[in-house]
């Protein structure tokens, strides 16, 4: 099968783990794909075809006419409407219609698209940095959801335990407090949405309609109702370049030639698909964050997962549940749930349910212990310890 070597060791290096949603895989991973192969198509019809096409007068050698189209590919060009009879452009029309992006398109879609991969990195690396192995967790539910109740049962009490240590160790007082997860994996969420807007605004600015977001939407009506690049001017195809011819003795001379950028048949196209795709990136980006901020901010997650526990043992009132899921679980328990929820819902409720059976344990074994010392302290009981432990 055909591959690009390149594309698939970054595929293999960003593909997309168990940790990671269908938002964070529409930027780090499909954007970042989309941006890298627009690079390599226009930069192989750029510096492998011919990028432009000049007409230069008959007078001109073939050494100077490839001289004039490699000065003019360097240099900015400007546009002027082919239906308007040709005059000596001013100054200021050459600085309004300036094209400098045919150049650079390759070179920008690159950039663009190893900016998408930012928020990946930046994650591997704050998980790298944490002790707090969430691949682990999605990996092992992933690999006992369909083993019987038995054998399952085992692996949930190990993940239990293992996620109460992890979570008690991580939120130790410490002289170097760690940033929680839920804030990291919060500021990664940011990062994608923020990098997919900038991306959106710079690509505007990249191709002179800083003045227009919306060209896109202004291009594609365009192209439905024939109207053409002549009239409007984005990614013309027939542009103008100026250059001084410096002879000897002096003698320089004023040249101003037409050229053909046939790169911009390619440019057109590309740029607005990547224009919509920025947008729908966007939307999708941000109605998926705001889903995930509700679902994790409210006590509906954890109550779906400890439904049945709670229908059962009526004992278990409002205030104990609140404070196994603030002082217990914490939210970066919550995210882990959330991540092994993401693989099997079966696992991510008993891991949850057997967290929640060891809590009311501990809970229930520090309030005997506080009503057994209070007491015995009160009638002068002098083994305290004793008395605790036959009763515990």
């Amino acid at each position: 099968m055909f591959s690009v070597p390149f594309l698939t060791t970054l595929t293999n290096h960003l593909g997309t783990t168990a940790i990671d949603d269908a938002s964070d895989s529409l930027s780090c991973l499909i954007s970042a794909f989309l941006f890298i192969i627009a690079a390599i198509l226009t930069s192989a019809k750029t510096y492998v075809g011919s990028a432009m096409e000049c007409w230069v007068p008959q007078t001109y050698s073939g050494a100077w006419g490839e001289f004039a189209e490699n000065y003019c590919f360097l240099k900015d060009t400007y546009w002027y409407p082919v239906k308007e009879e040709m005059i000596k452009a001013t100054d200021n029309h050459k600085e309004l219609h300036r094209l400098s992006y045919y150049q650079w398109s390759s070179m920008y879609m690159a950039m663009a698209g190893i900016a998408f991969m930012i928020p990946k990195f930046l994650w591997k690396m704050a998980q790298s940095y944490t002790d707090m192995p969430l691949i682990y967790f999605c990996d092992t539910a992933n690999t006992i959801r369909t083993e019987t109740a038995e054998k399952r049962q085992e692996k949930v009490k190990e993940m239990a335990t293992f996620m109460h240590v992890k979570l008690t160790s991580v939120h130790a007082p410490s002289y170097f407090p760690t940033i929680p997860m839920y804030i990291v994996y919060g500021i990664i969420k940011v990062l994608y949405l923020a990098i997919a807007c900038v991306q959106f605004c710079f690509l505007a600015y990249f191709l002179g309609q800083k003045n227009d977001l919306f060209w896109g939407w202004t291009l594609f009506w365009n192209l439905l109702n024939g109207v053409t690049w002549e009239t409007t001017g984005l990614f013309p195809r027939l542009t103008f370049c100026d250059f001084t011819v410096r002879e000897m003795a002096g003698n320089n001379r004023e040249e101003t030639i037409q050229c053909v950028i046939g790169i911009n048949e390619f440019n057109e196209k590309i740029f607005l698909f990547l224009w919509f795709w920025l947008v729908f990136l966007i939307f999708s980006t941000l109605i998926a964050h705001i889903y995930n901020a509700i679902q994790f901010s409210k006590s509906y997650f954890i109550n779906s997962l400890l439904h049945s526990t709670r229908k059962n043992d009526p004992s278990i009132n409002k205030a104990l549940f609140q404070q196994f899921e603030k002082e217990y679980l914490t939210n970066d328990g919550k995210l882990i749930l959330s991540f092994v929820k993401s693989q099997s819902d079966l696992v991510a409720q008993e891991v949850a349910v057997e967290m929640f059976q060891d809590f009311l344990k501990t809970n229930s074994t520090r309030i005997r212990i506080h009503d057994i010392a209070e007491k015995d302290l009160e009638n002068g009981v002098d083994n305290v310890e004793d008395t605790i432990a036959v009763s515990v």
